[in-house]
């Protein structure tokens, strides 16, 4: 599945962002206590991904203590590294070297998980890092995520019905791609998360949601059996069919910003739920329509094709989420 998020721009805008958070805080102290890190940005996500990064290293850390010549295992051992721990963790005091690091992590994660929720669990499921992901690791990981926690969850749910107890990368990353495409639920809003951002550093999404090269706009409009050529007749546009109050109802949905194609603004969410509710699975015919549609040139053409085509001849309930959804994400990309 390819994503639509621009990861050197997320990168570079966390690194601007770590760094003037850093700064400020940083001014007349050298150090910050792990109270001062759960109350440290307004963006609670970024605090628990700081924390989360913090012990995985510590663990590693950890790790690397240990020596073959001893039992760990053994209880008592097992019991006096518990306390070690408790004693270590009331404790937390990093320099401001040894936190920059992690804060710009935490940032770039918090903003993957926040405007692109797929990628953010798929990064973490296939990690090169380990080979496999455990039920434990999921449970771990799940006191960590405040934001767009229903993905988590569903996948957890999956591996206790199935009685999975840990898979290797591959089935891992399948066995998720299988939980997206049941889930109903939709991501997170993410404009309040936005202005928390901008606050400090504006962040532009137009740029989050950019390719990283300019492709030709031209090859994604298929030449053969084109759609031009499956829809041909023209009719009454989709405002002039609608009733007065239908028509506000569509203008309600409308969002501020022009997205630059539907490609790049479709969530993977949105795209299990409009291929498997308005296009009853059929993949083929949602990349055709949406390549016809990035195509039009203006709102009043992609409007008479889908008013045409869907609305009169597949009789979709304007009246549905779904529905409304799909022309919410088309308004978008041609605001009138």
């Amino acid at each position: 599945m390819e994503s639509n998020i621009n990861h050197q721009v997320i990168k570079s805008y966390s690194k601007s962002f770590a760094e003037k958070l850093i700064n400020d805080f940083f001014k007349e102290k050298s150090n910050i206590k792990g109270d001062e890190i759960t109350g440290f940005s307004e963006i609670k996500q970024l605090n628990f991904f700081v924390l989360k990064l913090l012990f995985e290293k510590w663990n590693t850390e950890l790790d690397k203590l240990k020596s073959p010549y001893f039992d760990y295992s053994n209880e008592v051992i097992q019991k006096a590294l518990t306390t070690f721990m408790n004693v270590l963790s009331k404790n937390i005091l990093v320099k401001k070297e040894d936190f920059s690091p992690l804060l710009e992590e935490a940032t770039y994660k918090t903003i993957l998980l926040i405007f692109s929720p797929y990628e953010y669990y798929l990064q973490e499921i296939n990690n090169p890092a380990n080979h496999q992901i455990s039920i434990t690791d999921l449970e771990k990981s799940k006191k960590y995520i405040k934001i767009n926690a229903h993905l988590l969850q569903a996948y957890i749910d999956r591996f206790h019905s199935d009685s999975i107890q840990a898979v290797f990368n591959d089935d891992a990353v399948r066995i998720f791609d299988e939980v997206c495409e049941k889930i109903k639920e939709t991501p997170e809003d993410f404009d309040a998360y936005q202005q928390l951002f901008s606050k400090v550093i504006p962040l532009d999404l137009n740029k989050v949601y950019s390719d990283s090269e300019v492709k030709d706009h031209k090859e994604d409009v298929p030449e053969n059996d084109s759609i031009n050529e499956k829809f041909k007749t023209k009719n009454q546009t989709l405002l002039d069919m609608l009733g007065s109050e239908k028509k506000e109802a569509i203008m309600d949905i409308h969002t501020k910003k022009p997205l630059d194609g539907l490609k790049k603004s479709i969530t993977i969410n949105q795209r299990f739920m409009f291929e498997n509710d308005l296009f009853k699975g059929d993949k083929s015919e949602f990349e055709m329509v949406i390549n016809y549609l990035d195509n039009c040139t203006n709102n009043n053409e992609a409007m008479e094709f889908i008013n045409l085509n869907y609305i009169q001849k597949k009789n979709w309930d304007l009246e549905k989420e779904e529905v409304m959804e799909f022309l919410s994400v088309v308004n978008k990309r041609f605001p009138k």
